[in-house]
Parts: C-alpha cells; sequence; structure tokens
C-alpha cells in the first residue's frame, strides 16, 4: 500500500476516536435478568428524578419486552418512594378516562385494556402492571391516577363533555355535544379500519364540524356564565388539539401533560423521541414533546431506552389502534457510525448513562428509531449530541418482543 494512503487511513481512523465521547466513567453496569439489583444500581437515578414535577419514561420500540418491565420497576419505585400519583400514557385522552375507571372497579383488567389501550401496550406485563395499581389504589387513600395526553381517538373525549354538560342543564351545549359525539364516532370508526374506503371530504367535513361545535360550546358557556370543571377543559382542549392535526402533536401533547400534572407528580410512558428534550430532526418533522413540557415545567426530566438487536413487537398497520394485529419483528444491524452501534460496542451487555456527564463532548451521531412499523420503515435521526435529548439513557444491548394479551 503506498505511504500517503496508510497515512490517510490513519488520520481517518485516528479522528474517528477522538470522535468517540468518552463515557467508561459515566457507565453503570445493569444486570437486566436481575431486578432487584438492577432497581438497587438505579437508586442514584431515582433520587434525581424524584426531585422533578415531571419525569419521562421513554421507550426506543413501541414494542420491547424489558423497556416495559424496566419502567414498570422504576415507576414503582417513584409512587412508592418518592410520592408520584400520576401516570400518563401517550394514549387517547378520553380512552384512557375510563381505562382508569375501569383499573380501579372489579372487573377483569384486560377487557379494559381492549378497550381503551392502544395495542401497541396490550401486553402481559402492561396487565399485571394495571393489577398492581390496583391493589395499589384498594390500600391506599393517596391514588394512583392513569391519564392520557393523546387524541388519535375522540369519541370518549367527546362522551365526557357531554356528561360534564349534563350537569349544567342547559339544552343547547348538551345538542352541541351530542353533534361532538357524532362526528368523533364516525372518525375513531374511520380510523380503526385504516382509513380504508372513508371519503377525505368527509374527514375535513367532520374536523370542520367538530371546531364549528366548539367554538359554539365556547361562546354560549361565556354568554351563560357556565363554569368549566377541570375535567371539562381539559376534554374541550384535548378535541382543540385534534383537530389541529399531526403536526402540532408533539406541543400539543406537551400541553395536556402538563394541565393534567398541576396538582401531583406526573410519570410519562411514550416513545423516547416524543419525550426528548428536542426533536432528533433539523426540521422538527417529529419528537420533542419533552422539549416543550420542560419550556412550561423546567422541573422536568427525560430519561431513554435504546437496543441494538434482538426483536420487538410491531404491526404492519399504517395507524395505531386498539386493535391492530400484533406481531414479532428481527431487529436490523444498526446503523454506522450511529448511537445504537457505539453504545452497543461498550463492554456492557446493559448500562445507564447520565448525560449530564457529557454535555461538555461534540460528538454528533445519528439515533436510530423505530416505532410499531416493519424494519423498513425503521429511520435514523439527524446527526445529534445525545446529551441534547436526553437527561439520562438506558441501553440494553439484546431485546425481545413482548408477549400480547389476546
Amino acid at each position: 500500500m503506498k505511504l500517503p494512503v496508510m497515512l490517510l487511513l490513519l488520520l481517518h481512523f485516528t479522528l474517528y476516536l477522538f470522535a468517540q465521547p468518552k463515557i467508561d466513567e459515566s457507565i453503570v453496569p445493569l444486570n437486566i435478568a436481575d431486578n432487584k439489583a438492577t432497581i438497587l444500581k438505579l437508586q442514584p437515578l431515582i433520587e434525581e428524578m424524584g426531585k422533578h414535577k415531571i419525569v419521562g419514561l421513554g421507550e426506543g420500540t413501541h414494542g420491547t419486552k424489558e423497556f416495559n418491565d424496566i419502567r414498570i420497576s422504576l415507576i414503582k419505585e417513584f409512587v412508592e418512594k418518592k410520592g408520584f400519583r400520576i401516570i400518563c400514557f401517550e394514549n387517547a385522552f378520553g380512552d384512557t378516562y375510563y381505562l382508569n375507571q375501569w383499573v380501579n372497579s372489579e372487573k377483569p383488567v384486560k377487557e379494559g385494556m381492549k378497550m381503551s389501550l392502544n395495542s401497541l401496550w396490550q401486553t402481559a406485563e402492561v396487565e399485571a402492571f394495571f393489577e398492581w395499581i390496583r391493589t395499589f389504589n384498594q390500600t391506599h387513600a393517596d391514588k394512583i391516577s392513569i391519564v392520557g395526553m393523546d387524541f388519535n381517538y375522540q369519541a370518549n373525549t367527546a362522551k365526557i363533555i357531554n356528561e360534564e354538560i349534563k350537569k349544567t342543564g342547559n339544552k343547547d351545549l348538551m345538542l352541541l355535544s351530542e353533534n361532538l359525539i357524532k362526528d368523533a364516532l364516525f372518525y375513531d370508526n374511520a380510523w380503526s379500519n385504516q382509513m380504508k374506503n372513508v371519503d377525505r371530504a368527509n374527514i375535513r367535513a367532520s374536523v370542520q364540524n367538530t371546531r364549528s361545535n366548539l367554538k359554539q360550546i365556547d361562546s354560549l358557556m361565556k354568554v351563560n356564565d357556565v363554569p368549566a370543571s377541570d375535567l371539562l377543559q381539559a376534554s374541550i382542549n384535548n378535541v382543540k388539539f385534534w383537530c389541529m392535526g399531526e403536526g402540532g402533536r408533539d406541543k400539543n401533547m406537551a400541553r395536556m401533560a402538563v394541565d393534567l400534572a398541576k396538582n401531583d407528580k406526573m410519570i410519562i410512558w411514550a416513545h423516547t423521541v416524543h419525550l426528548a428534550l428536542k426533536s432528533p430532526f433539523k426540521n422538527n418533522m417529529v419528537g420533542g414533546c419533552g422539549g416543550y413540557i420542560k419550556q412550561l415545567e423546567p422541573a422536568y426530566y427525560s430519561l431513554a431506552t435504546g437496543t441494538a438487536e434482538g426483536a420487538y413487537g410491531g404491526t404492519a398497520d399504517r395507524f395505531n389502534t386498539k386493535s391492530n394485529s400484533m406481531q414479532k419483528y428481527k431487529l436490523p444491524d444498526v446503523k454506522k457510525p450511529g448511537w445504537d452501534e457505539f453504545f452497543s460496542e461498550q463492554k456492557n451487555e446493559a448500562f445507564f448513562i447520565s448525560l449530564d456527564k457529557l454535555k461538555t463532548d461534540t460528538t454528533a451521531l445519528p439515533l436510530r428509531l423505530i416505532g410499531y412499523g416493519p424494519p423498513k420503515g425503521i429511520l435514523y435521526s439527524d446527526e445529534m449530541k445525545i446529551s441534547d435529548l436526553f437527561d439520562g439513557y438506558i441501553f440494553i444491548k439484546h431485546t425481545r418482543a413482548p408477549e400480547y394479551i389476546q
């Protein structure tokens, strides 16, 4: 090999080494197979996160058993030792309101999940988690509430508005709220059927009708000096956010979450990209709900999770619904260079790292983003400093798909 070529290769390799962040001293090794030992190792993290008003527990995929297990263990610590009492899912607000009622009843938890929870989280470990919440609430006066910050389903939110408005006795308001339910049922049915055989003009008309009804409800409530309960106002806001569309989803989920957390400490269960402190894309195409939360509530902590190999659960359906057909997909090899590849090359198979210790590091790499679709839909972010996105990161090299309830 000619000397100039060798020198160029050596220079490239040297620059690559210097570009790697020095994280060895910051890593906390974890033994994921031993839950008690893992939680013991994470006590400093629990102490730090416990100081915050809102904490985000992100999932690096929408279908990883280990991410579910470790977050459930952390939530139990936050509830029992740090006074957190609100668990907020990336799930429709109205659906989650009725799921909360269901969990606090004597009805089978599994049935409530099938009716009110996105299929992504209809798993065995989440079912056991809700059973734990039920037992906790039966023995504690200061109960856990399950809430939702999303708006992909609207009928149950419209139902809440109707129920709250009935308490006012105002017939005009009741009629408008009944109209909201009709349009919401039409949309929810179309969403559940993956928008197949639906005239988009009818969808647009439904959105326009909803906007008009909301505007009239607002006007009548002001004219008649009708007070709005916190529940009614949150429901109205949720429908308004739905009307704004997907483009403002992260910002509006943040507004929902912060409003719902005004009376207590909150844990958010959502995808890592949403709980990030900024969008991992320079054009802000998706993500960064966590950044909007932090603007409204500075005491926010974002904990992400990631993986490199194994399998994940997902669906071939375009839209996430309460009735997706879930299946197992093999994780493809990670892109090089990238944060997932960098973490997978560390000597520890699983670890936690506080990213506050990497604030001065300038390394920027793409991050793999896995939602709920097949592997062909996996994206990589723009090159980003990992410490700009999250406060902490749990990496588990090999992970599995969860078992879904039937």
